[in-house]
C-alpha cells in the first residue's frame, strides 16, 4: 500500500503562477493528496477583506483537497470569519474551534475523510488557541479554541478504528506538534504549520512521522508513503 502527500503551509499570500504549477505538476504526476497547514491568505489577524483572498483562487488552481486554518483565517467575529474564509477551494479544517451559540456560522469542519488507492484516509485539524473561554477577549469572540492535544485525543480515540492512514494537518508549531505525537501515538503523520521551522526529512517522535514545509512558497514537502505490516514508513521525502 503506497500514497503521496503532497504539503504546505504558511504561505502568506506569496503564490505566485510558477509555484501553482509546479504543485499542479506534482500532484498529477504522483497522484499525491495536496494538504495545507494554514495561513494561506494576506488578511492579518484582525483583518476582514472586502473581497474573496487571492489565495482561495490560486489554490484552487493547484488542486488543493484540504486545509487547516491558521490564526490569519480566522476571526473573532462571525461576518470577519466568513469574509476571510469566502472562496474557499475545499474544506477547511479545525477539530477545537466551536462557536459560543448554536446558531453562530463555522465554517470549519473538523475532519476530511477520502479513500484513496484503497487506503481510508482521515485527516484531522488543529488550530493554535487564538481566544480561550480565560481570555478577556472572550466576551468579544463569537467562536472559543479548546486545547488541541485534548481534542486530538478524542478524535485520534474515534479515528483510528476507521482510518488506514491517519494525519493531523496542524497549525500550533513544531514544538506542539512534538507534544502532540507523545500524546496520540496513534497518529501516523503530522503535517504542521505555524512556527516556520521547516522540518525536512522528517522526524519521527513516538512512531509518529512529523514534517513542516518551508513558509512563504518556497518550497513544498513531498512524501511518499508505505505501509508495511501495521505501520506506515517513508520511501522518500523531498523538498520540491
Amino acid at each position: 500500500m503506497k500514497l503521496a502527500l503532497l504539503h504546505t503551509n504558511d504561505a502568506h499570500n506569496r503564490w505566485d503562477a510558477a509555484f501553482v504549477a509546479r504543485l499542479q505538476a506534482l500532484k498529477a504526476q504522483h497522484d499525491a493528496l495536496l494538504l495545507d497547514s494554514g495561513d494561506c491568505i494576506r488578511s492579518g489577524n484582525l483583518g476582514v477583506p472586502l473581497r474573496p483572498e487571492p489565495a482561495w483562487e490560486w489554490m484552487r488552481e493547484a488542486g488543493y483537497n484540504a486545509i487547516t486554518i491558521g490564526n490569519r483565517e480566522f476571526h473573532i467575529t462571525a461576518g470577519g470569519f466568513l469574509a476571510k474564509t469566502r472562496g474557499a477551494p475545499c474544506p477547511l479544517l479545525c477539530a477545537n474551534l466551536r462557536s459560543k451559540q448554536p446558531e453562530t456560522p463555522l465554517p470549519v469542519q473538523p475532519v476530511w475523510q477520502t479513500v484513496c488507492h484503497g487506503t481510508r484516509v482521515a485527516v484531522l485539524g488543529l488550530t493554535v488557541p487564538m481566544v480561550t473561554p480565560r481570555m478577556r477577549s472572550a466576551i468579544l469572540s463569537a467562536y472559543l479554541f479548546d486545547p488541541p492535544l485534548e481534542v486530538a485525543k478524542q478524535w485520534v480515540a474515534r479515528l483510528r478504528p476507521e482510518a488506514d492512514l491517519l494525519i493531523a494537518l496542524t497549525h500550533i508549531g513544531a514544538q506542539h506538534d512534538r507534544r502532540l505525537a507523545q500524546a496520540c501515538p496513534e497518529l501516523d503523520v503530522i503535517l504542521g504549520g505555524h512556527s516556520h521551522t521547516p522540518i525536512s526529512p522528517p522526524e519521527c517522535v513516538n512512531g509518529v512521522w512529523i514534517s513542516q514545509s518551508p513558509p512563504f512558497c518556497k518550497g513544498a514537502t513531498l512524501l511518499v508513503l508505505t505501509r508495511e505490516v501495521n505501520r506506515w514508513t517513508i520511501e522518500s521525502a523531498a523538498v520540491v
